[in-house]
């Protein structure tokens, strides 16, 4: 798969609440033209910024359900382009309807739906109540007027397991003439928007603005009283990062539009650890080639489950702010006599580093079996972040001597 460039993002590691530079909140509970039960607050309590994530909380209290509803309206819009969400979902079941979607940024002009809607999740759906798959049934809408008429066009697909099990990637890849959404690269589905297509789809050819929102009830739930709610709360959408990237066609802009700095170079570079492991650690090198890409080696020192002592190493291309790559862990090596037959070659397993800068990254680890029984085996990391000890001096590919 061909990554296209990161262009803006907002990865949730700054202040405690949503950065009110990018983000807006839509208040009250005026049942918002679905009957929904949840009022909609600007409370820590209901959005906070925790650990590098956006955390949006769904409460039951003693005045009834309270959520967060945020926006990035004349703030961030875009037209065209792939935006994405790492998301991790609560349980849903039943009453719950989390959203990443977006409205047309003229919106407070002309209304809805005549300023467009693009919805890139939506799940906690009553059909999907009805047939038992509701934490693993994503759906994906458009909303427009047709000349004078409402319209609308949607689908979903129901994942293999549960989504409240961890982080999923929820993304939409819109261009002048399609809108495709995908969950984890599985793709959900697309509309065709074409002029020559659709003629009445104009509304999908302008500026539109974020929106992440957990309701409570609703039409789309078909639960519309409170005692029908079986959702367990406190619930928490939590959301790792937005991401917008130019695929060939994009356009972004609004007051709190900072375009994202480019990608990673030599300056990360370095010894990289986390604080709160003692005797854990990766050697990063980031080297920059002639055709502008970056190649990364790492090189990771850690002990397994039982705690021996294991060496890992990987290298790839970076892409953007990201890195994934496959570990080796080589054993069997002695100092003196080399003998590279007793060398033994292990799949080390995969992993990502994601930076925010030169000193900070986020890693993520999924491990692969080794095939010695007694070593070898680490515990699954879903997020560790990571602290640049000190530099290495790196000198890119065009100094390099001969």
């Amino acid at each position: 798969m061909v990554h296209a460039q990161v262009i803006w993002s907002d990865e949730f590691d700054t202040g405690t609440q949503p950065d009110t530079s990018i983000w807006s909140y839509d208040l009250g509970a005026s049942g918002w033209g679905n009957n929904e039960l949840q009022e909609y607050t600007s409370s820590y309590q209901n959005a906070r910024v925790e650990d590098g994530n956006l955390v949006i909380t769904v409460l039951d209290g003693a005045n009834g359900f309270t959520s967060a509803r945020i926006r990035t309206e004349d703030k961030l819009t875009f037209k065209y382009g792939r935006i994405e969400a790492r998301i991790k979902m609560p349980d849903l079941a039943d009453g719950l309807w989390p959203a990443f979607w977006t409205l047309g940024n003229n919106f407070s002009q002309v209304g809805w739906p005549f300023c467009g809607e693009l919805d890139i999740m939506e799940m906690g759906s009553g059909a999907s109540i009805s047939a038992g798959t509701i934490n693993r049934r994503v759906s994906s809408t458009a909303h427009w007027d047709n000349d004078g008429g409402y319209a609308t066009y949607g689908l979903f697909v129901d994942v293999a397991s549960d989504l409240d099990d961890g982080f999923h990637l929820y993304s939409m890849n819109w261009t002048p003439t399609t809108v495709t959404t995908y969950i984890d690269g599985q793709l959900i589905w697309t509309f065709r928007i074409a002029e020559d297509t659709c003629t009445s789809c104009t509304e999908f050819h302008q500026p539109h603005f974020v929106i992440l929102n957990v309701a409570v009830g609703g039409n789309f739930t078909g639960l519309l009283n409170e005692d029908q709610i079986t959702a367990p709360t406190p619930a928490e959408m939590i959301v790792d990062y937005v991401r917008i990237s130019d695929n060939g066609f994009t356009e972004v802009g609004g007051t709190g539009y900072s375009p994202r700095p480019t990608g990673i170079g030599p300056e990360y570079s370095g010894s990289w650890f986390n604080p709160d492991q003692s005797g854990h650690g990766f050697s990063m090198e980031f080297d920059e080639l002639e055709d502008g890409s970056t190649k990364a080696v790492i090189y990771w020192y850690t002990y397994d489950d039982q705690g021996n002592p294991i060496f890992m190493l990987g290298n790839g291309v970076t892409n953007d702010f990201g890195l994934e790559i496959e570990f080796e862990s080589p054993y069997g090596m002695k100092y003196g006599e080399f003998d590279p037959d007793s060398v033994v070659r292990e799949n080390g397993g995969t992993a990502r580093f994601d930076f925010s800068d030169p000193a900070n990254a986020n890693f993520s680890y999924t491990p692969s079996g080794f095939s010695n029984a007694t070593w070898g085996h680490i515990t699954p990391i879903d997020s560790l972040p990571l602290v640049k000890l000190f530099s290495i001096p790196v000198s890119s590919s065009d100094e390099a001597t001969d």
